[in-house]
């Protein structure tokens, strides 16, 4: 056994059951409460403790759920963020998700490594004998195999090893300037029949890079009401305005390899033009390209009992509702299957659970607030009365559908049972994005090669226009800045140390004061040193600075990689409206349990030293506390 857990002698219960909404939004839920609209999360509240929780810096998922899993600060588990930067060459990387350089052979249980440092509560409570299922957390990609059973959530990529990217098949022209335009297939009509494909992984060959590809062929209704689809020998009828069922593929990748994956596809019209969405081709529970449970099996167990799912770590495409490839009432449909197919392993574990650990992760309700949060924001740039109107009660229907869900398991709760509900952040209207390179830039923390112009939105992203030899200062990812510091960063500048503590010390005081020109509302709550937020052994991987932002801002998508376009602060206007990443001061998550609690401001990182606490258990190297 680890030495870094000690046994009490005072087991609680044995039986414990989490469940994990994302995004819940303790204000929401209350006004939802106060008119009895969520009965079961009242009478929990009842039992036991309702409380705000303090939530992670910066209020991200990944780094929010990281902190529950280790009871620890982002130091200890190394995720500081979404993207972080390659300091090799500055440039942003994803932090969920790492592929293995060693991996040259291309084995499959060794195709990516695992991205969360340390121990989770689970690795403790199964290593001592306590038998513990995991469902769908997210940073657990690429699983340990230990004596969990684990499904892994965010990170899980698609079978090209991406994040996932859906195709648009159309016969409809679109230039090379309208959003998703690389993701677009165009396609040509003869009479009623269109010849395409299905793209799947690279091939490498010895000289050159392909791509393998299943032949897709499509027939059109006569009537236009829909379509028949011939796919790797399978016939596929779609309904116009409907989703497909599951559709396994085979792609060939050469010397008898093969590697299966699983799509969906939506109809969204055959005329005037064809319109046809296809989900990234995900992979296949059943057949897994990539080791994505503990045990490897497991994955299969679960499509046995419950069938095909989504397996990718964020698979509400939120990305085709923005560009136009689906609409609010398909992505809805979308969100409440993958919620469907989640109910389904949570039940088919919850019958069979007889002692132990049981922890469930459901997702749909971040993307639903993300994309819908404009309907309760009328100051919002993009708000409209009619559209409010329209999907005003999709949120609450969310809300709604949770509490039916914590409503039944909660018949299977008794007295030996301990029961945790929380939320890892809480949400805000995101109105306005602010270009933290533009403010770098500007105050002289930043030196550009060249005046970026009105037309670059992008601001010359990944880094183009900056002059390293002439820079301070650079961020990317949601927050996050770094110091351009010698002998760290491949041309730094800054000297470590009394030089850097200066830097810091000037962004800081400089960047609290940002307020926006438009209104002369302050655009940031705090910027905080990473020596006063984070420790631990992944402490020196962190950005220098984090910056929390007031209620109504975040930090620009071009912030994200690295642009500088020329306006400092602008309106958001895209579809994702909805946002946590401000301030963690602003946007608790919520914390809910069958038993009183002995802290009244209780943080996410004593949910994992409390799992234990009720086992007998006390994690020594946890930083949070047994709330019980």
């Amino acid at each position: 056994m680890d030495n870094s857990v000690k046994f009490t002698g005072n087991m609680k219960y044995n039986r414990v059951i989490i469940l994990g909404f994302d995004g819940l939004d303790p204000k929401l839920l209350s006004y939802l409460m106060q008119r009895g609209d969520v009965p079961n999360f009242s009478r929990l509240g009842g039992m036991g403790t309702y409380s705000p929780l303090a939530t992670s810096n910066p209020a991200q998922s990944p780094v929010a759920w990281a902190s529950i899993a280790t009871g620890n600060n982002p130091g200890y588990h190394g995720i500081f963020d979404f993207l972080n930067r390659r300091v090799t060459d500055y440039m942003p990387q994803l932090a969920i998700l790492k592929m293995n350089p060693k991996n040259v052979f291309g084995k499959r249980e060794q195709m990516f490594l695992p991205v969360m440092h340390g121990n989770s509560f689970w690795d403790y409570t199964s290593d001592s004998g306590i038998p513990s299922t995991i469902l769908k957390w997210p940073m657990t990609f690429q699983p340990k195999q230990n004596k969990a059973k684990l499904y892994a959530g965010l990170g899980v990529p698609d079978i090209k090893g991406g994040l996932g990217k859906y195709a648009f098949y159309t016969t409809r022209d679109i230039t090379k300037k309208e959003d998703g335009f690389e993701k677009v297939i165009k396609v040509k009509l003869e009479g009623n029949n269109i010849k395409t494909y299905i793209s799947g992984p690279n091939i490498t060959k010895l000289t050159s890079r392909d791509t393998a590809k299943v032949d897709l062929n499509i027939r059109i209704h006569s009537d236009n009401s829909g379509i028949e689809m011939n796919v790797d020998g399978k016939k596929i009828m779609v309904r116009q305005g409907m989703w497909s069922d599951w559709i396994e593929l085979t792609f060939k990748l050469g010397l008898m390899k093969t590697v299966s994956g699983i799509v969906k596809f939506y109809l969204h019209k055959t005329a005037p033009e064809v319109e046809l969405y296809m989900t990234a081709v995900q992979i296949n529970p059943r057949d897994p390209a990539f080791v994505i449970s503990s045990p490897d099996d497991y994955i299969r167990e679960l499509a046995g009992e419950v069938g095909q799912f989504y397996t990718l770590g964020m698979p509400e495409d939120t990305k085709a509702l923005e560009e136009g490839r689906i609409d609010e009432e398909a992505f809805v449909t979308m969100c409440d299957e993958i919620v469907a197919e989640q109910e389904k392993m949570l039940w088919f574990e919850l019958n069979r659970f007889k002692e132990g650990l049981l922890a469930s992760a459901f997702f749909s309700t971040d993307r639903i607030q993300h994309i819908f949060w404009v309907t309760k924001d009328p100051r919002h740039p993009l708000y409209n009365k009619a559209y409010a109107e329209k999907y005003g009660h999709v949120i609450d229907d969310y809300y709604r559908k949770m509490d039916v869900i914590l409503g039944e398991v909660m018949k299977q709760v008794d007295d030996r049972t301990a029961f945790m509900v929380f939320s890892d952040h809480g949400f805000a209207s995101f109105r306005r994005a602010v270009n933290i390179n533009s403010w770098l830039a500007q105050n002289g923390f930043m030196t550009l090669t060249q005046k970026v112009s009105g037309d670059d939105l992008e601001g010359g992203g990944l880094f183009q226009y900056v002059d390293w030899k002439k820079t301070k200062a650079y961020a990317l990812g949601f927050g996050s800045i770094y110091l351009n510091i010698k002998g760290r960063e491949k041309h730094g500048i800054v000297g470590a140390g009394a030089e850097a503590e200066s830097v810091a010390g000037q962004i800081v005081d400089n960047l609290i004061r940002l307020t926006d020109t438009k209104d002369g509302q302050a655009a940031v709550k705090n910027v905080y040193k990473n020596k006063n937020i984070y420790s631990g052994t992944q402490a020196d991987e962190s950005p220098d600075l984090v910056v929390g932002f007031q209620e109504g801002y975040r930090a620009s998508w071009q912030t994200a990689i690295g642009g500088a376009p020329s306006e400092l602060i602008i309106d958001n206007l895209k579809k994702w409206s909805g946002d946590h990443i401000v301030d963690p001061s602003i946007v608790p998550g919520i914390l809910l349990t069958n038993f009183k609690t002995n802290s009244k401001s209780p943080c996410l990182m004593d949910i994992a030293p409390t799992v234990l606490s009720c086992f007998g258990m006390a994690g020594v190297d946890m930083e949070g506390n047994a709330l019980l």
